[in-house]
């Protein structure tokens, strides 16, 4: 069971301190971690869409209604104690496979940035929760208290992404880039708000409402709300189009990571999905949505000259009932073609929140998978270069870039094979520090092998240690990296020449 001395070696995003994470192979905290962290992406989201509709697209009362009576209380329960899930998921992570003690879990909530923003996501759901309990027992409300309502939900949810953000994959960057990587990263679950959050708002809200609708209020509807809810959808569109692309140049250094890292993969999927998500929302705003327009034009002025021509019908009664027919049968056809360019319509909203489902999904083992990104191998002085005597452990004292901490490194037996890594951390004053999370990534330098990252674990004696193989003799680079509860990363390197 790890020992902690008043905080907690919290690691920079949820999940990552798994060392089957660091390889792309999930075990049963990650798996947990993972359901847990999308419960939350997915309620949120949902919960945040439908404040920004409810705002600046919704004006009908029986909407507002069908949300807050159906939705809005079990979405906020469900983030609720999903919330909890990711506690109890980042010391499941953290108890290593030993047992979860209250004692993990209070040092979690106490200790550290993630207790913090983890607190800020609980009162945020709690004061929405209250607020929408107040409006599900009250009795109508005036139409002011009710926008004020709407307006004090909607900074809710702002602040609400905001806290995701701070303890989401974004933490797991550089400290030098994780101001504007939490800044990108709240901007993308802003775009994925409007965007897929608008969308999923659409499909159990709104749709639903049209059903009991004739087919002219139907169309009227759509032609008139979907204009409203496009600009939000088209913001949302331009900043994942801008965020994205920064959150993974943030997060990754090379090409080859898309292919060789399992965050590179999830990511190559979620771009996958999102192109389809444009070419869909392309197709029914450019093709779909002009289309019916157009035809339900041409159907109510055909209906009007119908009722113009039943209205004047004197004289030359037979001529005068022909052409009534003949515009009779046109006004069914048009009538027909209507229904079914309205059904496929409302069917493409309808499947299309799924492959934002897909995104989030993605998104939840994006925050999993964080700790499969390892950095590119910087270019080391000589003074760095240390050589092992044959039959003796290495040993090595490494100064953190900051020159906050020191690692004492220790690689025994130091030959090819299986060998033990053990660092112990030194603070600035000497003092030896085992409130923090501790990494190595070892790289052959004389063939590319690839970086086998080690995720070392409290060995109960002050330091941390694991296992991991040295698979040749030659060269090798060790970084180290230190992770304090504030989610700061601190750096430093080694190289050394195994001889046997």
């Amino acid at each position: 069971m790890p020992k902690f001395n008043g905080s907690i070696p919290v690691q920079n995003t949820l999940g990552g301190n798994s060392t089957r994470g660091s390889t792309g192979q999930p075990d049963g905290p990650m798996i947990f971690s993972f359901l847990m962290v999308t419960l939350v992406d997915l309620g949120s989201v949902f919960w945040v869409g439908a404040q920004f509709w409810r705002v600046f697209v919704s004006r009908a009362g029986q909407e507002e209604q069908r949300f807050e009576r159906r939705f809005a209380l079990p979405t906020l329960l469900l983030i609720l104690f999903a919330n909890v899930g990711v506690l109890v998921g980042q010391g499941l992570v953290l108890a290593s496979g030993q047992a979860l003690s209250s004692q993990i879990l209070f040092g979690l909530v106490s200790n550290g940035r993630f207790g913090v923003y983890w607190t800020l996501r609980k009162i945020v759901v709690v004061l929405a929760l209250l607020l929408t309990i107040t409006v599900f027992f009250a009795r109508k409300s005036p139409h002011l208290i009710s926008v004020g309502i709407a307006w004090i939900n909607l900074a809710l949810a702002l602040v609400l992404l905001l806290a995701l953000a701070l303890s989401g994959h974004a933490a797991a960057a550089n400290s030098n880039m994780l101001v504007p990587s939490v800044l990108v990263d709240w901007l993308h679950l802003l775009a994925a708000s409007l965007w897929i959050g608008g969308m999923m708002y659409i499909a159990t809200i709104y749709l639903p409402l049209l059903k009991k609708r004739s087919l002219k209020e139907r169309i009227n509807s759509l032609l008139s709300t979907l204009p409203r809810y496009s600009p939000l959808a088209i913001t949302g569109v331009v900043i994942m189009a801008v965020s994205g692309p920064f959150n993974a140049t943030v997060h990754m250094n090379s090409w080859e990571q898309l292919i060789s890292t399992a965050y590179g993969r999830v990511l190559v999927i979620k771009v996958l999905l999102v192109c389809a998500m444009l070419v869909t929302s392309a197709i029914h705003v450019r093709i779909f949505r002009p289309r019916l327009a157009k035809d339900y034009a041409r159907y109510r002025a055909l209906t009007s000259s119908l009722e113009m021509a039943e209205k004047t019908e004197k004289g030359s009664e037979h001529n005068q009932e022909d052409a009534i027919t003949v515009s009779g049968k046109q006004h069914k056809q048009l009538e027909c073609a209507l229904s079914r360019q309205t059904a496929r319509l409302v069917k493409t909203l309808r499947w299309e929140p799924l492959l934002g489902v897909g995104v989030l999904l993605c998104t939840g083992l994006l925050n999993i998978f964080a700790g499969t990104l390892l950095p590119a191998t910087p270019v080391l002085p000589a003074s760095t270069l240390q050589q092992t005597t044959s039959g003796k452990p290495f040993s090595a004292t490494i100064r953190t870039r900051d020159r906050l901490f020191t690692a004492q490194l220790h690689v025994s037996p130091d030959h090819f094979g299986p060998n033990t890594f053990t660092v112990h951390v030194l603070e600035k004053n000497g003092k030896s520090d085992t409130n923090v999370g501790v990494s190595l990534y070892v790289t052959m330098l004389d063939m590319d092998m690839g970086t086998t990252a080690l995720n070392l674990q409290p060995d109960h004696k002050g330091g941390f240690s694991a296992d991991g193989d040295l698979d040749m003799t030659g060269h090798w680079q060790i970084r180290v990296e230190i992770r304090t509860p504030d989610f700061k990363l601190h750096e430093g390197e080694v190289r050394m020449i195994m001889l046997t």
